[in-house]
């Protein structure tokens, strides 16, 4: 019986750390913000133009030229923020602030019903990976 519970004592102490090293070139919160507020920004231009992948591909790439990253960087540390929710949101919550200056209050609906989505799917991620 101790055996059991020093193992599940254990896993719930090693559950509770971080999934994921922290990245050798971490971005900060405010540059993820500023990443993804400018990524949003480019998606909702090019929803009403169809774009090729190359040009898609090239202002991503101009993008993170802009902010002086990667797309690796941006990839590790997005992957790193997203396995720590609370800080994710507050990425979020920053880009929504950006936005707000910057987006007519019809784009501004639709920013507001993709992060509820969002949060819902994340939501239901957590719940399906926790044990009941």
């Amino acid at each position: 019986m101790r055996y059991i519970l020093t193992i599940l004592f254990c896993l719930l102490l090693f559950s509770c750390q971080h999934a994921l090293e922290k990245p050798e070139n971490l971005l900060s919160r405010k540059e993820m913000a500023a990443i993804l507020t400018d990524i949003y920004l480019y998606k909702q231009t090019s929803n009403n133009m169809p774009l090729s992948k190359d040009t898609a591909f090239d202002t991503y790439v101009s993008i993170f030229i802009e902010h002086n990253t990667t797309k690796e960087i941006f990839q590790d540390s997005y992957n790193y923020y997203y396995a720590e929710a609370n800080a994710m949101q507050h990425i979020y919550d920053d880009v929504t602030d950006n936005l707000k200056d910057k987006l007519t209050e019809e784009q501004l609906q639709v920013l507001e019903e993709e992060e509820e989505e969002e949060r819902l799917e994340e939501e239901e991620k957590k719940n399906a990976e926790t044990p009941e």
